[in-house]
């Protein structure tokens, strides 16, 4: 893969991750001002963003064709990285007595870098950078 196109993929996977975290924050945000908490919220979220993020990763940032098997893979990175930005929203809100509204973004973009790896993984069955 040249630079150039590394560079275009990654241009595309963070435009997914954009609109996957923009739906995200939006249920986070929009769940703890209609009164839900933001564990159930975070259900929610997955439930949504999961299959709106595979099918999106699999048709712009890679360009490849979906499978079960690969939406398996997908949704196990999820199930990863749940418990991750579970135990920093409790930190966040919980421990330190922030708002979701700033919770949840920043939770989001620490793990962006897990994603990022985890996707090409799940959808690839690689990750190379070069």
């Amino acid at each position: 893969m040249t630079g150039r196109s590394l560079f275009a993929r990654l241009r595309r996977y963070v435009t997914v991750g954009a609109i996957c975290a923009l739906t995200h924050n939006i249920i986070m945000i929009g769940g703890d001002f209609i009164g839900i908490n933001y564990l159930p919220a975070t259900l929610i979220s997955a439930t949504v963003v999961t299959p709106l993020g595979y099918f999106l990763h699999c048709c712009f940032t890679f360009g490849t064709e979906r499978s079960v098997e690969g939406f398996m893979r997908f949704a196990g990175g999820i199930a990863l990285g749940y418990p991750i930005s579970l135990a920093l929203m409790v930190l966040f809100c919980s421990g330190l007595g922030w708002p979701v509204a700033v919770a949840a973004p920043l939770a989001t973009v620490i793990l962006f870098f897990f994603n990022y790896v985890w996707a090409h993984w799940a959808i690839l069955r690689q990750f190379r950078l070069s």
